[in-house]
């Protein structure tokens, strides 16, 4: 079988480099590694797979509420923000890509989860998140494509 032939529901991209320093710390390689892993890298397994892509098929790449501008209440974390902004607004722009075709995109957002990045601190097990996930991917039609939201189903600023 071809992958041409291949129909995909779902394309979940999920990666990303995070390192939470500050700015004066931040080394100009480092914070380009974050950008073309958590922004640029989720796109060509996206285009590669885009025929496959049929009508009600959802896209959803995970982001981070980090690379939210109006949620920047704090700074910091440069590189990280840069990133993920720049994922949210890729997000965007494939949502629009697609729609003709019936396909939706949700950028997703997984909350504070436990896991060895945030070692070991947050609100949400990665059962949890990957649960509240799910629902906002099941949730997701063609008229809510390209929106910005929480595992728990808020919408975040951009």
């Amino acid at each position: 079988m071809r992958l041409a032939q291949v129909e995909i529901g779902l394309l979940v991209h999920n990666a990303g480099i995070a390192r939470f320093e500050t700015l004066e710390r931040a080394a100009p390689s480092q914070a380009l590694a974050r950008f073309q892993v958590n922004a640029v890298a989720p796109w060509f397994p996206t285009r590669a797979l885009r025929r496959c892509l049929q009508p009600g098929s959802k896209v959803a790449p995970v982001s981070r509420r980090m690379g939210s501008i109006g949620d920047n209440g704090s700074g910091g974390c440069c590189g990280d923000r840069m990133s993920k902004a720049a994922l949210n607004a890729a997000g965007v722009s494939l949502a629009h890509d697609p729609k003709a075709q019936g396909v939706a995109v949700v950028i997703l957002h997984p909350g504070a989860v436990r896991t060895q990045m945030t070692a070991g601190q947050g609100a949400w097990t990665p059962e949890a998140s990957a649960a509240g996930l799910l629902r906002r991917i099941d949730e997701l039609e063609i008229e809510s494509t390209g929106r910005f939201v929480h595992e728990n189903g808020s919408a975040l600023p951009w």
